[in-house]
């Protein structure tokens, strides 16, 4: 058992090095995330407090080992609390990213305040005599374990922020479809992945807590390969962050029931913009081209952005999306069986199409047809 004791506080102390470089990079890409002029400057700002915090938290496990909380326990304060603030910055991060017209309001504040309870329960933790208060109730279980009191409300608390990511994601997927043909630049489909990882690596740490329990140095151990798997994820998150171009959308609808409320457009009006479209569409081909956007579209017609985005959703029952698409699946369907079916290549045909890459041709063709492009070219009349 001795053996094996000093094998667990060995992979500590190693891990605990490796996190504190891992600390020291985070802190670096949060510098360069900060002062960067590319893409979404919010969202990069957001995302280098993000990694600070992260910084901090990965720090943890160092600031033992060398003892710097016996020299000075006031660290504590902040080492402990700082999970409360991976939650909220991430949430914020996400919003900045996918509704950056929304606007900010003093109440966004309340976001920090897990993080200053968790603060002053251990800067009570600190005050209070050997042993904690003798005062009964939650307020003096807090105070006696901090430590607790924080994994139960970051617990929490991460359930309720990743709910509502997952709530800003899907709403985020819904506008860009309303404005944009192509979207697999902007889908955000690299975040979603980075969000199942962190889903999961906080799963696997509760697991293990409820095995463990909060005491002993394999729970020290884990919870050290635990910040170094999330450090990676965010790492990759910042680095992708960089890459991620400013995305542009229409106001977002706070009320979807109530969408058109306020249009000015009249029956009349909307059914000559539908016919307009429709003869547009198979005159001039728009959906070949593979930036067409519904303001390109509208500019084209000489109508009201909003007005045509009524039409397509109201009168033709699809979102600008799938109105494009499909006319781009037809097209692609006349070429797959016409004279030259057998001599062009499904990439040529893709992007004569409109599409900007096979694989988004394969995917929403079999999202459209049924089938994928290959199955329909070598059996059109199948169903």
């Amino acid at each position: 058992m001795l053996a094996l004791g000093k094998q667990v506080d060995f992979w500590i102390k190693l891990l605990s090095y490796i996190n504190l470089a891992g600390a020291i990079h985070a802190l670096i890409q949060s510098m360069v995330l900060f002062f960067t002029r590319k893409g979404n400057r919010r969202a990069n700002r957001i995302m280098a407090m993000f990694l600070l915090a992260l910084a901090i938290g990965m720090a943890n496990g160092i600031f033992s080992v060398l003892g710097l909380y016996d020299m000075s326990p006031a660290l504590v304060i902040l080492m402990g609390s700082v999970a409360l603030a991976y939650g909220p910055l991430f949430y914020l991060y996400i919003r900045a990213m996918t509704a950056a017209d929304r606007p900010w309001t003093p109440a966004e504040v309340f976001h920090a305040v897990p993080f200053l309870l968790g603060m002053l329960a251990y800067g009570a933790y600190l005050r209070s005599p050997v042993g904690g208060p003798a005062s009964p109730g939650i307020i003096g279980w807090v105070v006696r374990y901090p430590w607790l009191a924080v994994t139960i409300l970051s617990t929490l608390q991460t359930v309720v922020y990743l709910a509502s990511v997952i709530r800003l994601l899907r709403a985020y997927a819904e506008r860009i479809k309303a404005t944009y043909s192509t979207i697999d630049r902007i889908n955000l489909a690299w975040l979603r992945r980075r969000l199942a990882i962190y889903a999961a690596i906080w799963a696997i740490a509760l697991v293990m807590i409820a095995v463990v329990g909060f005491e002993g140095r394999a729970l020290g151990l884990f919870m050290q390969i635990v910040a170094f798997l999330t450090a990676l994820n965010i790492f990759a998150t910042g680095y992708r962050a960089m890459r991620q171009s400013q995305i542009v959308l229409g106001p977002s609808e706070t009320r979807p029931g109530r969408r058109y409320e306020r249009s000015s457009l009249t029956p009349e009006n909307a059914a000559l913009y539908r016919t307009r479209l429709l003869e547009l569409v198979e005159r001039e081909k728009p959906y070949l081209d593979p930036e067409i956007t519904l303001p390109k579209l509208a500019l084209a017609l000489e109508i009201p952005v909003a007005h045509l985005s009524r039409v397509i959703n109201e009168h033709l029952g699809r979102n600008f999306f799938e109105f494009i698409n499909h006319y781009r699946v037809e097209e692609a369907k006349r070429r797959l069986t016409g004279p030259s079916a057998g001599r062009d290549k499904l990439i040529t045909v893709a992007m004569d199409c409109g599409f900007n890459s096979l694989a988004t041709f394969n995917r929403v063709f079999k999202e459209l047809a049924g089938r994928t492009p290959s199955e329909y070219r070598k059996d059109p009349t199948s169903s």
